[in-house]
């Protein structure tokens, strides 16, 4: 039984008659009943009583006319399902990202999104960089939040840049040096260090190691936790001091004060990284999305 000949056969027997089912479905009265006699014949059973006056639907009829009816409205839902998927509107998205340098804006942009968006199913795992790539070649996400990847960017990754932060000291409440509006980094050059683990963000660790490096001396790091918000309660503590991304100051930072060091280090960007080729409907809606809010997020996220 192909949709077509079901079609008819709705009109048909709805209309109780061929020929005004013909002028509905903008065809002749000849076809219409061929279509029915050929349905008739496929199924070896009549479906309609006729005559010169009226059409009547039998109790076979009847049976395939609910059935028919059922098999026309899941024929429309598919091809809505089918035109919001191409349109991005329905679907999911797998969505990595480092809960400290989206904390402050992620939630306004999912809402926005989901709002736009209500059939998307969206899964958010929380991944550093290096979890990010392996996540990405496993195809285990379709978006990632995170800092600059190697180059050549693997996988056919392509990124846009949301905004730049700059590395900050981090010290606990208590300390000497915590009232200070901007400190150079060799005065830190005796304390002891909390930074965020090497494994997790080489790049970031060599940046620090560096900065410090060109101030005169290699950190004592005595700590290196994976997860930004143990590094600021760990410096809440009295542990360590720290130097870290300015984003981690939207984190629970009780006990902890933020410095500007001198001289001003240089920018650390974060960036949405997707799979080019081939560009989903819903990655595509996603990244439209995040377009229209990159102004709100560089106000958000970009320090003074």
């Amino acid at each position: 039984m192909e949709l077509k000949t079901l079609r008819t056969f709705v009109a048909v027997a709805e209309l109780r008659n061929f020929s005004a089912a013909a002028r509905q479905l903008h065809t002749v009265q000849p076809a219409v009943s061929r279509q029915i006699a050929d349905l008739e014949e496929e199924l070896g059973t009549p479906l309609m009583w006729r005559s010169t006056r009226e059409v009547k639907v039998t109790a076979a009829g009847e049976v395939l006319l609910e059935d028919a009816r059922r098999m026309l409205a899941l024929e429309v839902e598919a091809r809505e399902r089918v035109t919001r998927a191409a349109r991005g509107q329905s679907g999911q998205l797998r969505i990595g990202y480092m809960s400290s340098a989206t904390a402050r804006f992620m939630p306004v942009l999912l809402r926005h999104f989901s709002n736009r968006h209500p059939d998307v199913h969206i899964e958010l795992f929380e991944m550093t960089a290096q979890q990010q790539l392996e996540a990405f070649a496993r195809q285990e996400i379709d978006l990632g939040f995170s800092r600059p990847l190697p180059e050549p960017v693997p996988l056919g990754l392509a990124s846009l840049l949301l905004y730049q932060d700059r590395l900050i000291a981090v010290l606990p409440q208590e300390h000497v040096l915590a009232k200070r509006k901007r400190l150079s980094l060799e005065e830190l050059a005796q304390e002891d260090f909390v930074l965020f683990e090497r494994g997790q963000a080489s790049g970031l660790f060599d940046r620090i190691i560096s900065a410090c490096g060109e101030a005169g001396f290699s950190p004592r790091v005595i700590r290196q936790p994976a997860q930004m918000q143990t590094l600021l309660s760990q410096v809440a503590s009295g542990i360590g001091v720290a130097i870290a991304p300015a984003c981690i100051r939207f984190l629970q930072s009780d006990g902890c004060v933020f410095i500007k060091p001198r001289p001003t280090q240089p920018p650390i960007a974060l960036e949405l990284h997707y799979l080019q080729h081939p560009l989903r409907p819903t990655v595509e809606a996603f990244i439209k999305e995040v377009s229209q809010m990159l102004g709100q997020i560089k106000v958000q996220m970009e320090p003074e």
